[in-house]
């Protein structure tokens, strides 16, 4: 399988190629992915500015560590469409979105977390 949305390299040299670090850090992005993913959906289309930003404010610093740049712009993008009132057809393509980019990473977390075993 090949990395498109987070970057194996970065992460296995901020944790020092250390497996066990790796497959600890791994497991914890996964479940972050899928909590931002649950919570972006519901604030976006909630329209609701304060809790997304508490929400991309939590996922931002570990999705920039693994070179999830993809994340860290879908956002980015969301935060523009709130700003500017955009229609929900709008808010739900974004949502669709990041639901498959953080799906993506989460896949991409696993297969660097087994290729450690």
């Amino acid at each position: 399988m090949a990395y498109r949305l987070i970057d194996p390299k970065k992460i296995k040299n901020m944790l020092f190629n250390d497996a066990e670090y790796i497959i600890e850090f791994c497991e914890a992005g996964i479940q972050t992915f899928e909590e931002f993913a649950r919570n972006y959906q519901i604030h976006l289309l909630n329209r609701d500015m304060e809790n997304l930003r508490k929400a991309g404010h939590k996922m931002k610093p570990g999705a920039q560590m693994m070179g999830a740049g993809q994340v860290v712009d879908e956002y980015e993008y969301a935060k523009k469409l709130l700003e500017a009132g955009a229609d929900n057809e709008s808010l739900a393509a974004s949502v669709k979105e990041m639901d498959k980019v953080c799906t993506g990473a989460q896949k991409e977390l696993e297969q660097l977390a087994e290729e450690q075993k």
